[in-house]
């Protein structure tokens, strides 16, 4: 088995040592280049830094539609005329005050109840006490009324005119 001079541990032994980069070394001075390591390590970074910037971004773009929050709503002016169509159709008297700037009407129940611009609203008072908000941002209200119908219009912030009909089926009272 064993050959004559020759040693085992003689023939896998080698002095030899190759100076080649590992993964998980650093390149000294003079060398160039990068290890795979390296790589990864800046390919993870840099995709870090650029999903950190789309969701910086997409949170920025989501903030915009707060701003909607300052306008006049489409569908709190379809509520309100809904609203008012079912009062005023079981009122027994309904009526212009103010000059115009304001609706007025006995409920079915008796109570006199006011439809009027406060500030930057439009409220609604029962029995001249306390109020109930029914339309936000609204710059300019107005009131006619004759015979069995009641019609307002109602001026947003933007300028734009909204109007609705009202059929009154117990009559108009003449402008006091």
């Amino acid at each position: 088995m064993y050959s004559i001079g020759v040693k085992r541990r003689d023939v896998y032994h080698t002095n030899c040592k190759k100076s080649r980069p590992y993964a998980f070394t650093r390149l000294r001075n003079g060398e160039q280049g990068f290890t795979l390591v390296q790589a990864l390590w800046q390919l993870q970074l840099f995709l870090f830094l650029s999903f950190g910037c789309v969701l910086i971004f997409s949170t920025a773009e989501k903030a915009l539609p707060f701003e909607e929050i300052n306008r006049f709503s489409q569908m709190e002016w379809k509520q309100t005329v809904l609203q008012l169509d079912e009062e005023l159709s079981r009122a027994t008297a309904v009526r212009s005050v103010q000059g115009g700037n304001a609706l007025e009407y006995v409920s079915h129940q008796g109570r006199v109840i006011t439809i009027e611009p406060y500030q930057e609203m439009l409220r609604k008072r029962t029995d001249q006490a306390g109020h109930l908000p029914l339309l936000h941002k609204v710059k300019q209200f107005q009131v006619r009324t004759s015979q069995h119908r009641a019609i307002l219009k109602v001026t947003d912030g933007s300028g734009k005119v909204h109007e609705a009909v009202f059929f009154t089926y117990k009559g108009v009272v003449p402008k006091s």
